[in-house]
């Protein structure tokens, strides 16, 4: 069963298991959505809480197979600060993490590598300047578990994996999800893989030359290692760019402009579905994907429905704004319009006029 498939059926089993007594406090129009959000009147009257949680995935494997350390932790950061991203006016306010890891990876002090790189992401997403405020990100209790008997890695002891959480306060009256026919879709540049895709990427790549574990050396199909010349630089360093983190463009865009924001992480262009409504997103114009990502197709013989489905190809975060403000928005980000919302009778998602893309 492909991952995603998987992922789909556990998911639909968790939400089954959550009895909506324990989401009393969720606004409905959160379901579904890259973070919940939650109020309070009590205690936050002026504001709504939005919680994201996350993990790096496989794109830990090239961190050990590196041995570097220091970048996944912003990987982890973006992947929460994107999602919270999303709602634009948003303040960071407290994030923590959990490492699980083998004893490698203790005994040689790499844990403090990888927090160097969560500290690094965390720098990213003070936004308390721009949006004029008190809510300063917090790097809150964290958690070290020993789990030697519970995982391994493409090196004896290096095994380890990643998880983190953040939350967020965005003013109830900055706090937007509507979209409308009319709007453009600017596209902000991705810094290469971002944190999605790596399984198909690795197997489609990587001759796996750095796997010790034979039953997981034979999946990949790939021709080239880690080391090799690509793009004025090497494989494994384009594949292992961190994740670019946006909470600051989203909140330069959001203090003067209605803005609405979506993460470009797993399942590409369907992201956009999770807008619902009855409209269409057209993208016409996208972003010229990096090198990378050209490379991953020649070699998986992905179609282009396949890429942009499994990809951010080159697009890491979407704003659907009002056309009349597009130009000056422009201004101040390095983003450019791909794209419009239409009218129609069921969201899905349309590239380049002959490729849909429809549900979540």
């Amino acid at each position: 069963m492909d991952y995603q498939k998987r992922e789909e059926k556990a998911v639909s089993a968790i939400k089954k298991a959550i009895p909506s007594s324990l989401k009393k406090d969720m606004l409905s129009v959160s379901k579904g959505m890259f973070c919940e959000v939650y109020e309070n009147k009590e205690v936050f009257p002026n504001h709504y809480m939005a919680c994201a949680i996350d993990g790096v995935g496989t794109k830990v494997i090239l961190a050990e197979a590196m041995q570097v350390y220091d970048t996944v932790g912003i990987d982890l950061v973006a992947m929460s600060a994107n999602d919270l991203a999303t709602f634009g006016n948003i303040s960071p306010f407290l994030f923590i993490d959990y490492l699980a890891v083998e004893n490698k990876i203790q005994e040689e002090g790499l844990t403090g590598d990888i927090i160097k790189g969560i500290v690094r992401g965390l720098e990213q997403c003070d936004a308390s300047s721009i949006l004029k405020n008190s809510i300063k990100v917090n790097f809150g209790k964290g958690e070290t578990a020993s789990v030697d008997e519970l995982m391994s890695g493409v090196r004896e002891g290096y095994g380890f994996d990643l998880a983190g959480g953040m939350i967020g306060f965005v003013p109830k009256e900055k706090f937007n999800v509507t979209v409308k026919p009319g709007q453009k879709i600017i596209a902000l540049p991705s810094s290469g893989l971002h944190s999605n895709g790596y399984t198909d990427a690795r197997l489609a790549l990587l001759k796996g030359d750095f796997e010790t574990r034979e039953r997981f050396k034979k999946r990949y199909k790939g021709k080239f290692s880690l080391d090799d010349d690509f793009d004025g630089s090497t494989i494994g360093k384009r594949l292992i760019e961190p994740t670019a983190i946006y909470v600051k463009d989203m909140a330069k865009v959001s203090k003067s402009f209605d803005v609405v924001g979506i993460n470009n992480t797993g399942y590409g262009l369907k992201n956009l579905n999770r807008l619902a409504g009855k409209h269409e997103f057209h993208i016409n114009d996208p972003i010229q994907p990096q090198p990378i990502f050209d490379l991953i197709q020649q070699e998986s013989k992905f179609s282009t429905e396949e890429m942009y489905k499994k990809f951010n190809m080159g697009m890491g975060f979407f704003m659907i704004v009002n056309a009349e403000d597009a130009q000056d928005i422009l201004q101040l980000t390095k983003g450019q319009i791909v794209g419009e919302v239409k009218k129609a009778d069921k969201v899905r998602t349309i590239l380049n006029d002959d490729i849909a893309f429809s549900g979540y």
